[in-house]
């Protein structure tokens, strides 16, 4: 069954959307203290964006050739 070009987009969307959420929740709980609040929460969207982006992309890539 292939997969239309929406839902594909769909997918890199919310998977995008939930690595910058993640690591922004995950970036205030952890360096809240040492940076301030909104520093730490800057910072975690930036690394989970490009750790959970990576995975992302390649996951979906992974799903289109199956």
């Amino acid at each position: 069954m292939q997969l239309s070009a929406i839902v594909v987009i769909l997918a890199l969307v919310a998977g995008l959307a939930a690595a910058l959420g993640a690591g922004a929740l995950s970036g205030l709980r952890i360096g809240k203290d040492a940076l301030g609040a909104e520093l730490a929460a800057y910072m975690g969207a930036l690394y989970g964006g490009l750790a959970g982006g990576g995975a992302v992309v390649v996951t979906t890539l992974v799903l289109l050739l199956i």
